[in-house]
C-alpha cells in the first residue's frame, strides 16, 4: 500500500537519489551511457529541485514505513513536469497512482490540458494513460543530444 503526499525540502536527498538511480539504471535500456550520464547528472541541481517543490504541485508515493517509491510534478500550466519510480518499485502500479493523482490535480485546478515531455522509456506508459504524441524532439542536455516526445491529454 503506497501512501501520497506532498513533497517537501526534507525529502531532497532522497528524491535526488531516486531520480538519479532510476534515469542509471530504468532508463539506460533506451540511452546511451552519455546520454545517462549528462541527463541524471541534472540531479546534483538541487536548487532546481527546491524550486519545483515550492511552486509545483509536487507529489510523492512512499511504503508506509516512509520509503519514497516514485515522484510527480504538475506545474499551474499543464505541464506535467517529472515523474520516475524507484528502480526497485517498478511495475507495481506506482506511475498509476502518481499518475491518476496528477490528473485529478489537474482536473481541480481547471487545467484543460496536460502537456508532458516523456522520455523514450515512459512513453508507452503515457500512451496508455491516454497521451498522444505531438512531435519526437530532440533535447540538448549540457551538449549531448537526447530522444524525447511531446505528448499531451485533454482533461476532461
Amino acid at each position: 500500500m503506497m501512501n501520497l503526499r506532498k513533497a517537501t525540502i526534507s525529502d531532497m536527498p532522497e528524491l535526488r537519489d531516486l531520480y538519479q538511480q532510476t534515469i542509471r539504471t530504468v532508463n539506460s535500456r533506451d540511452y546511451n551511457a552519455l546520454q545517462i550520464a549528462a541527463w541524471s547528472g541534472r540531479g546534483d541541481r538541487l536548487s532546481s529541485l527546491e524550486n519545483k517543490i515550492n511552486t509545483q504541485h509536487f507529489f510523492i508515493a512512499e511504503t508506509p514505513d516512509k520509503v519514497i517509491t516514485g515522484l510527480a510534478s504538475l506545474e499551474d500550466d499543464g505541464e506535467f513536469d517529472m515523474m520516475f519510480v524507484h528502480k526497485d518499485y517498478q511495475r507495481q502500479g506506482i506511475a498509476t497512482l502518481l499518475a491518476n493523482h496528477i490528473i485529478q490535480t489537474a482536473k481541480e485546478l481547471g487545467i484543460p490540458l496536460l502537456t508532458a515531455y516523456v522520455s523514450i522509456t515512459a512513453r508507452l506508459f503515457f500512451e496508455k494513460i491516454r497521451f498522444r504524441v505531438v512531435q519526437e524532439q530532440s533535447v540538448n542536455i549540457d551538449g549531448v543530444e537526447l530522444t524525447n516526445y511531446q505528448m499531451v491529454r485533454a482533461i476532461q
